[in-house]
């Protein structure tokens, strides 16, 4: 198997093991030699939903994310929390990592962001409900 479909069953894997996951949806998935992407859609045990996008390119056997968007919504469809790696905010000390957290005009610094680290800090917010 090639590391771009390794990746992506890691990532499979711990959404399927995930207790704050209760359904998913694969929206686009491409499996390439050197990369690939892909843009799942989860439901959460809260009811809110999290739509996962994320290209990425295999480096010297590592996988490096080169594009992402995680969209964060409540069960209302009100925004949560945003975090990606779009060049439209240049003030952001991060950019262009950055994170909208309650709404769109709320730009926050943030670290690069990726799959599994979302997956580990939705864990901990649902942990804490």
């Amino acid at each position: 198997m090639s590391q771009t479909a390794d990746y992506l069953a890691r990532l499979k894997a711990l959404i399927v093991l995930s207790p704050c996951v209760v359904h998913w949806t694969v929206l686009r998935e491409e499996v390439l030699e050197e990369g690939g992407l892909f843009r799942y859609r989860l439901i959460l045990r809260d009811g809110s939903a999290l739509e996962m996008f994320e290209r990425f390119q295999v480096v010297v056997e590592d996988v490096e994310v080169t594009k992402y968007s995680f969209h964060w919504q409540d069960a209302a469809g009100q925004l949560l929390k945003r975090w990606d790696n779009a060049a439209h905010h240049p003030e952001v000390a991060t950019h262009p990592h950055h994170m909208h957290d309650g709404s769109e005009a709320n730009v926050q610094p943030h670290d690069p962001m990726n799959a599994e680290k979302l997956l580990a800090f939705i864990a901990e917010a649902l942990a804490e409900e």
